[in-house]
Parts: C-alpha cells; structure tokens; sequence
C-alpha cells in the first residue's frame, strides 16, 4: 500500500492542475474506493498535497485547491525533487526552494512540487510510479538520474536541472561549482601544518559524476601537495544519519589531522565521532547552512543557494516566455574563513 502513495498523489496532483476538482476533492473513503486501496493510504496521499501547498484540508469544509481554482497549465511549474526530507524543512533546499519560489511567483507562475523517493543503499531513483502533471516547464531539484532526466526532456516542455552539475553538458543547469571554494580550503589547512586531510562524502556514484563534483575538487586540491591516501575517505550520501558509519569505518584506519564534509547538515554525526576518538580537530563544511550545536563563525565554503533557485527559475520563464532554449550558468561556492 505504501507503493501506491506516490502513484495516488500524482494523479491527484494531475487532476488538480488540469481543473478536475473546481468544488473540492471527493473524501477520502471515496478516493479510497476508487483506487482500490484503505483511507489512510489515500490520507497521506493527500498529506503530500497539502504538504505541496497544492490542497488544503479542514474539518467538516473537505478538501479543496488552494486559491479555490484549477492552475492554469501554461502557468503552472512542476518541481521534481528527491522527497527524502520536506523540501521546507531541510536547511540547504529550503532556502534553494524559497529562491525559486519568489522567482516564480514574481512572474506569476505557480510551483507544483513532485516528490519523489529513492533506494537509501543505491541512491537510485523508484520511478515505477512516476507520473508528471501538466506544465509549462519543470525544474529538477537536486536529481540528476538520466532515467529521470530522458522522461522529462521527453514530455516535450522546457525543463532546467538546479544544484548539482549534470555530466552532459547538453542538459540545461543552474549548478555549484565548488573547485575554488575547496581548493581554498585545503590550502587553508595545508598552510596550517594538516596533512592528513579526511574527507566525508560520496566518493562513488550510481547517478551521475556530476554529484562527485565536492570529491573531484577536494582530490585536486590535496594532490598539489601530497598523493591521495585512500585511506582519509569516508564514503557516504547526504542523508541525515548516514555519516556517523562511514566516520567510525575510517577513523578504524587512521587518525586525520583535519577534514572536509561535504554536507554541513551531517556536521553533527561527524564532529561526535571524531570526540569519540579523542580527536580534536579542523572540521571544514561544505554548503554554508546554519546547523543547531555547530558554531556559525567557522571556516566554512558556502554555496549561493537562494541564488540559485532564483536563477533556475528565472531562465526556465525566460525560455518559456521567449520560446528558445533554456540557458545553464555555474555559481561559485567561496571559502569563508
């Protein structure tokens, strides 16, 4: 029954925009009828609607579209990310999301946010029950799978990909690019007497070597001083919780003198690992969000990420209005000391 929550939503979600419930949605034992599953699936399909800000619920009114009416296809953007976490709560795409969505509502355009999931082990996509609504254009928030990427680009509207760089080049991208921003970081330590210098975050992938980019500029900036130990790697993808193995597996190996994260919001997990192991030493983060137990004056590389949304969003509704191919821009993720 979980299976059929992401199917249920998005074909609410497809019936909304194109204007199918002008007087509410029908309840949920009823919706529960019809997609031949109990109420409570349906009740957190609909969860996720309102979570969208696309419905919203109240007692003995039903439920019924935001702003009372059908989005008009030509006005509607469909935002597809990775629904590993809301998209609200989450420190770094919160502020990618809000950039977006001022953007968007500048030019009076709506956002339609589709979440998807993922094999926590792999990171592949689960796309068996994908389904797109109808839209002048979508925007990939932080997914950079080619399955995904050849269905939207096959649905036939102008579409951008936003945050991490995508291998093809072809492929139309508001992306980071955190070379410089790294490099300056290992000089940093470097000149401060480090040289073992860890580094925790995905140094594989089964998606794209686009999400390899942090990895690719730490491997560059230690090698101008020594070769790359092996060794210092702690493998791990961005999810909450997921750092805390991959540290202990490689403070087993060795003890670093300093270390890069790639995701700030793994901090935590991190720097509890290193007091474990009676180590005190540099932590460098990677994003620049805020992070709760994590001091906010600290050398940091920090990534543009409200820009970012805007910017994504900004070049989606200029191809759109203009009617030419949507343009790609790289942002600069800087080193603060």
């Amino acid at each position: 029954m979980e299976n059929k929550q992401p199917a249920i939503a998005a074909e609410l979600r497809r019936r909304i925009v194109s204007g199918a419930y002008p007087n509410g949605l029908p309840g949920s034992i009823a919706l529960a009828r019809e997609f031949g599953v109990n109420f409570k699936t349906v009740d957190k399909a609909l969860a996720r609607l309102t979570a969208e800000g696309l419905i919203e619920r109240r007692r003995r009114a039903g439920t019924r579209v935001r702003n009372g009416g059908a989005i008009a296809g030509n006005r509607c953007i469909e935002v597809i990310f990775e629904g590993f976490t809301s998209v609200l709560s989450h420190p770094f795409w919160s502020d990618v999301w809000l950039g977006m969505v001022e953007k968007l509502n500048f030019y009076g355009y709506r956002p339609v946010l589709n979440m998807l999931s993922s094999d926590p082990v792999t990171g592949l996509l689960r796309l068996d029950d994908f389904a797109m609504c109808d839209a002048a254009g979508r925007i990939l928030l932080g997914v950079s799978e080619r399955r995904l990427i050849d269905a939207v680009r096959n649905s036939g509207v102008r579409f951008i990909t936003a945050c991490d760089p995508v291998g093809d080049p072809a492929i139309p991208q508001v992306s980071f690019d955190f070379t410089s921003g790294i490099g300056e970081a290992v000089d940093f330590l470097s000149a401060r007497g480090c040289e073992r210098i860890a580094f925790v975050g995905e140094t594989s992938s089964l998606v794209d070597e686009g999400v390899l980019q942090k990895f690719a500029a730490y491997r560059r900036a230690v090698q101008k001083y020594r070769q790359l130990d092996p060794a210092l790697l702690a493998n791990t993808r961005p999810l909450a919780g997921g750092a805390a193995g991959a540290v202990d597996e490689m403070l087993r190996r060795v003890a670093p003198d300093a270390l890069i994260a790639a995701y700030d919001h793994q901090l935590p997990e991190i720097i509890e690992g290193l007091r474990r192991a009676g180590l005190d030493i540099p932590v460098i983060g990677c994003d620049g969000i805020e992070v709760p137990g994590v001091p906010s004056l600290r050398p940091v590389v920090t990534a543009p990420r409200r820009q970012c949304g805007a910017l994504a969003a900004e070049l989606l509704i200029e191809a759109i209005e203009k009617r030419r191919e949507v343009r790609s821009m790289r942002l600069q993720a800087r080193f603060r000391q």
